[in-house]
Formats: C-alpha cells, structure tokens, sequence
C-alpha cells in the first residue's frame, strides 16, 4: 500500500487537488447571443423582445418617397438598427399590450434610441424623450425626413403613399442609371459632391459625371412677368484634373415668352470663365440650349428648384438653382 501513495498524491496535484499549480485557467467562452432584428423599433435578444422605448419607426415593408422617386425605407431603417445589433443591449421593466419588454438600447456607448431617431430612421412617439433629435433631423433633412412618407402609425391603419414616382435627370458625358444613384444617395451607399436640394440634386459623381436629377412635374414655370432662381455650381475638367465651385443664377424673363437665361460664375475667375446662355426655350418644365451643351429642368410642385447639367470650354458640371 505504501507505493500507492506517492502516485495518488501526484494525481490529486496535477488535477489541481494541492492548490499549487502555475498552470492557466481556462475560461468558459459565453455563449453566443441570439439577436434577431424584426424591424428598426423592435429587437429579439436571447428570447425577449424588445420595443424600443420612445420611438416608431418605418414598417419593414414600408416604402417613403424622395426626388420624385418611391424607395423602401423601411427596410433601409431596419438596416440601420442592423448596423448595432452586433454590439447592443437593452434594459426594461414595463411590457406594452403584446408583451415586449419597453427597452432603451445601447451600442457600445451610444444610445440608439436616440441615434434612430437623430438619423431620420424612426419618429419620437410615446413620449417627448427624443423630441429633440427628431426636431434636428427633420431640420437637416436625415433619413425618411429626405421625402414624404406615412407616419408609421397610419401606416399599419391602412393608409399608403400617394402620387406617382416623377424622377427624371440630366447627365453628362457618360451614362449614368439615375433612379439607381438616387438610391445610392438614400440609402448612404454613394455621394456626391454637389448639393441635395429638396426637390432634386446636383453634382459630379465619383466617376467623373455631372449629374442632375429629381421630382419633374412636366409643367411649366407660372412666373408673373420674370422671375429669378439662385444658387451653385460645381465643375471639373474633361480630364478630371482640376475642380472649381461658383455661383448660378437663372431667369425666366417673359411668362409669355417662357426662356430661360443662365449664368455660371466660379469663385475662382482663372478656373472657370463666366458661362452665360441667352434665351433657352422652355418646353414641359425642361430647357436644352441648341448646341447641348446646357440642359436642366425644374422640379418640385410648383417649380420651386431648377438643376442641370454643362459642358463647354473644356469643362463640365452642374448646377442646382431655388427661387
């Protein structure tokens, strides 16, 4: 028996028995998360669902509209709840009338409550919490805020979006698929250096195209006597080499006549001469002067903006006006 105890007495050590070894621990891994994005209001962590406190946002189904063109908005704020889920957790107490637990969710530091709603993905509701964040979203125009839309609650009573998609553009030199930029820009996928205005957009794209587009009504300008729109420009040389900025000016001289006169000014007067065109024919809210090197339209429900595009003088670009 004695043989047996130095054996026993090495066991009991290296299994940890004697309280002595130097050897690492090792941890348990936690188990993984189960986390299931339903839509941008409403999140499954490990089997409790979570609606999120103070907000409503899009159905996922749901689709808004933005530059005269139908885009599905909803799923592009569920994505961007999606965009946290990898990261997020939720806390709450109180259960709404379906059993979710009324959660407030954090990120990695950042409320995203709150960030939905900043960043035009979901409306205040239910409370005035992020009242705040709405009120600047819809003053920069983030988000569903970019268009018209349904208030979500209508939304799930029946209501659907009104009117006709009525995008249309201009672009210059290569061939551009305008209602997939568009989506580009709602979506935050792609940029452009120019401007969103309300009704269209103006710009150079990434490769190298001035780019104009947006809601077209196809109608005339109802100007009594004459009538002013102001703005920028943005060019780029044909080779791509050099860029400049300025301002626009366009005028509708005669409501009986309906031409249009532009003007082109760059800030920098070595980049850019003026550009000027004289008594560019209307026709259906569009304007084309007759050696193509200028065409633009209006846009907006009661042609509140006019946008286009240029190339002359070894330049190319755009230009977005607002009366």
């Amino acid at each position: 028996m004695r043989r047996l105890i130095p054996v026993l007495l090495f066991l009991l050590t290296g299994c940890g028995g004697g309280g002595t070894s130097s050897s690492p621990r090792l941890e348990a891994p936690e188990p993984p998360r189960a986390v299931r994005v339903v839509d941008a209001d409403t999140i499954d962590i490990d089997g409790t669902r979570y609606r999120l406190h103070g907000i409503d946002a899009p159905e996922s189904y749901q689709t808004c509209r933005a530059w005269g063109q139908t885009w599905e908005c909803g799923e592009a704020a569920t994505q961007a709840l999606l965009s946290h889920a990898d990261n997020i957790s939720c806390t709450g107490e109180a259960s709404d009338r379906y059993g979710r637990v009324v959660g407030r969710c954090t990120a990695r530091g950042v409320d995203v409550n709150a960030w939905l709603v900043r960043e035009g993905w979901a409306l205040a509701a239910y409370s005035t919490d992020y009242n705040d964040e709405e009120a600047d979203a819809r003053a920069e125009r983030r988000g569903i805020h970019r268009g018209v839309f349904v208030d979500p609650a209508d939304r799930r009573r029946g209501q659907r979006l009104k009117g006709e998609d009525t995008i249309a553009g201009n672009f210059t030199p290569g061939t551009v698929d305008i209602p997939q930029l568009a989506n580009g820009l709602l979506w935050g996928t792609v940029t452009v250096d120019g401007q969103l205005l309300e009704h269209s957009v103006f710009g150079i794209t990434a490769a190298g195209d001035a780019v104009s587009f947006g809601d077209w009504q196809a109608t005339d300008p109802d100007v009594t006597g004459s009538a002013t729109w102001t703005g920028d420009m943005i060019a780029i040389t044909h080779a791509g080499d050099e860029r400049a900025a300025g301002s626009a000016w366009l005028t509708v001289k005669d409501l009986g006549r309906l031409i249009v006169d532009l003007t082109l000014s760059s800030a920098d007067a070595s980049a850019v001469a003026a550009l000027h065109w004289s008594d560019i024919p209307i026709h259906e809210g569009a304007f084309r002067a007759g050696d193509g090197s200028m065409h633009g339209r209006f846009y907006g429900p009661q042609h509140p903006e006019a946008s286009g595009v240029f190339s002359r003088d070894g330049w190319r670009g755009a230009f977005g006006v607002s009366r």
